[in-house]
């Protein structure tokens, strides 16, 4: 009994506090309720089974869903942004380009460093559908830009082996996957991977071209 009425005291006192609390202070709270609950980055394996690095870094646009730099997300993210790819390099077609978004591959961001100044975009994650997309919309694997491995999440991989048998060109974004990043023969898909949203589902196939089409959650990363 005595242990009831010291608890009931104690939510008085934060019931109390709270009522005293500033609109902005009460905010603040939530914000860092809601941060605790976010997946940390440290939490993930890249493709290759190691800890999953910052996709963008100094001197470039910083990226992510959470803005933060590595390609993991939260549950308002349906666009699975996992693929980490190497916007400036010149060895594929432009990613914008082929999957028919605006040029913003080209254009300039917040800093990795510093989020009030302007850096241009390199390194960025990208949807993992629309990625299925640029490679089959480019003509290939060997058609696209550079992958950043190991800032690519594992999630990925992951969500490609469980729908490759039932979409060609999810297997051919798999099969890419593991070709460009030399991912290990051993890898194993099950239970090594936080939960993210759910949304591991491919879009669904166009009907006059038999291509993936990119869910608008996925435009304008």
């Amino acid at each position: 009994m005595f242990m009831d009425k010291e608890i009931t005291e104690k939510l008085k006192k934060k019931s109390f506090i709270l009522q005293k609390a500033s609109p902005s202070t009460i905010l603040l709270l939530l914000f860092a309720l809601i941060c605790a609950l976010i997946p940390k980055a440290e939490s993930y394996t890249n493709v290759l089974g190691t800890a999953l690095e910052s996709c963008s870094g100094p001197g470039m646009a910083r990226t992510g869903f959470m803005r933060d730099g590595h390609c993991t997300e939260v549950h308002d993210d349906r666009g699975s942004h996992h693929i980490c790819i190497d916007l400036s390099s010149t060895s594929g077609w432009n990613f914008c380009s082929v999957t028919g978004q605006p040029n913003w591959c080209e254009s300039s961001m917040g800093c990795h460093e510093n989020y009030s100044q302007q850096c241009p975009v390199e390194h960025w994650c990208v949807c993992q559908w629309a990625f299925a997309s640029y490679i089959q919309n480019a003509g290939g694997c060997d058609q696209i830009q550079d992958i950043v491995c190991e800032a690519t999440n594992m999630v990925a991989l992951t969500a490609y082996e469980s729908q490759a048998s039932s979409s060609p060109h999810v297997a051919q974004a798999l099969d890419c996957l593991k070709s460009r990043c030399a991912v290990p023969s051993t890898h194993s898909v099950e239970g090594d991977q936080p939960v993210e949203n759910g949304q591991q589902n491919p879009p669904q196939l166009s009907s006059s071209d038999n291509a993936p089409v990119v869910p608008s959650s996925c435009l304008n990363s």
